[in-house]
């Protein structure tokens, strides 16, 4: 799947995509790109999403506010389809706040 693909799918995904290729973060778009991939289910990609973009919450602080909001959006699609998903995220902050 392409960039232009993944954009075509969803749009703010595509944005937050094309936004960590852009800070040289490939590899966490490269995520996002393979969670879509992998997911047999829109439950499962949307999980899979919100899994990498959790893991690396830090990285949205690195982007312009077109592209935070569109980060947002997408945490706001996973923490709709997953409640207790806003939890886990409030940990993973607290975690790298202290390393």
């Amino acid at each position: 799947m392409t960039d232009a693909e993944l954009h075509a799918w969803s749009p703010d995904i595509g944005t937050v995509a094309a936004a960590l290729r852009r800070t040289d973060r490939p590899s966490k778009a490269d995520l996002l790109v393979d969670a879509v991939r992998a997911g047999a289910t829109s439950s499962e990609i949307l999980g899979a999403i919100g899994g990498v973009l959790r893991d690396h919450c830090e990285l949205r602080s690195q982007l312009s506010e077109p592209d935070a909001n569109a980060w947002d959006a997408v945490m706001a699609d996973v923490h709709g389809a997953f409640p207790g998903s806003r939890f886990r995220m409030w940990i993973a902050q607290l975690k790298n706040r202290r390393t």
